[in-house]
């Protein structure tokens, strides 16, 4: 017997509700607009502990800030939930040098002593407000140079039930036994204690296996044999 073929399964929100509403025993003839609206929500806040859970790869992007000399504080974009590598970029002709830039906290930002002495940017502070901030140490003391780093974002909202869920198939399981597990909660409550677990188990899979999937290296440095 032959194969599909395709490899383009990839199930709607509204596919998705389907899947969770029948795992709490709910027939879907006895659903009603209001039981859909309550999935959509649940799905979004399921995104949101998402976010919370770990380093969802999928939504990482690679984003250019364009310095501005004497400028310390630079707004980032709307939904980024965390920063996981940064470089200043630094142009002298027709070359450009990469130099990483380490992170620090609120705290040790706060204690920096002269926070306007201008150089290469070596420290950030990310300020994660609804619209984070990211506060750079030396100032930038050009406008050729750029800040250049990969962020991790929210995963898009859902806002109808025909739309695709911002979501990639290795993680199609664990989304639909989190929308169950949290749909179970309001609609099926003597199902919740298994079904969250059955959640936590597909979650587990899901996140052994995100990740950039290269080797750990140790470099010993200084290294003292007497």
């Amino acid at each position: 017997m032959a194969t599909s073929g395709t490899v383009a399964f990839r199930p709607t929100v509204e596919e998705i509700i389907d899947e969770a509403f029948e795992r709490c025993g709910i027939d879907t003839q006895t659903r009603t607009g209001g039981h859909a609206r309550s999935a959509r929500r649940s799905l979004n806040m399921l995104f949101s502990e998402l976010s919370n859970r770990g380093r969802n790869y999928w939504t990482v992007s690679y984003k250019t800030i364009t310095l501005v000399a004497d400028q310390s504080a630079y707004t980032l974009d709307a939904g980024l939930v965390d920063v996981i590598d940064v470089v200043y970029r630094r142009v002298s002709g027709s070359t450009s040098t990469d130099q990483v830039m380490n992170r620090v906290s609120i705290s040790e930002y706060n204690q920096i002593p002269n926070k306007t002495d201008t150089g290469v940017s070596s420290q950030y502070m990310i300020d994660r407000q609804y619209t984070p901030i990211m506060n750079v140490w030396q100032v930038p003391d050009n406008a050729n140079d750029s800040i250049r780093y990969y962020g991790i974002f929210q995963l898009e909202d859902v806002t109808a039930s025909n739309q695709d869920a911002d979501i990639p198939y290795r993680w199609t399981d664990a989304i639909c036994a989190g929308l169950a597990a949290k749909l179970s909660v309001k609609f099926a409550p003597e199902r919740a204690p298994d079904l969250i677990a059955l959640y936590e188990r597909a979650f587990q899979f899901a996140s052994d296996e995100e990740g950039p999937s290269v080797h750990l290296r140790v470099k010993p440095t200084g290294l003292n044999l007497y």
